[in-house]
């Protein structure tokens, strides 16, 4: 797959570790006793969206954003937010439907891997459709702004550590 070949090698390594943050942020919000987990629980994949159009406006206010990219940027957030919950809404909660075979007074392993299956499957689209999201927002930003978004991740990210 070639999807790479016209993106700089500094854009991708930013974009990886802005990546990395918003699904960073991820996983320590769904961490037990985390403060965030139950709002993150309920967020998703949006939350992840949302992450990094927080991160967008410091591009917007710090890194001198245009007006037309703050439209097409905001155009491309509002589309990976409608498609993540589109894809989020047909798994349903797979969680539960896992854990509810789980807790039955018989277990049927066929149905328990089955449900375990469609729940993976929802994570890899999900998965999926975030690396379009930042590859969309990547590729309308500057060199310039991307890395002094990265260095404003990292930042960001030296602090919470």
């Amino acid at each position: 797959m070639t999807i790479f070949t016209s993106v700089p090698r500094s854009a991708l390594l930013a974009f990886a570790l802005i990546g990395s943050a918003a699904f960073g942020v991820g996983a320590l919000a769904h961490s037990p006793g985390s403060a965030h987990a139950m709002q993150a629980g309920a967020d998703g994949a949006q939350g992840i969206v949302a992450h990094v159009n927080g991160m967008l406006q410091y591009v917007y206010t710090e890194a001198g954003a245009t007006d037309a990219q703050k439209t097409q940027l905001a155009a491309i957030t509002q589309q990976a937010q409608t498609d993540l919950a589109q894809i989020q809404n047909q798994g349903g909660d797979g969680h539960a439907r896992v854990f509810g075979l789980l807790t039955q007074p018989t277990i049927d392993r066929s149905a328990v891997e089955a449900e375990y299956a469609a729940h993976m499957k929802v994570h890899e689209q999900v998965s999926k459709r975030t690396l379009q999201f930042l590859l969309d927002v990547a590729e309308n930003l500057t060199p310039a702004q991307r890395k002094a978004l990265a260095d404003h991740v990292a930042q960001h990210a030296a602090h919470a550590g």
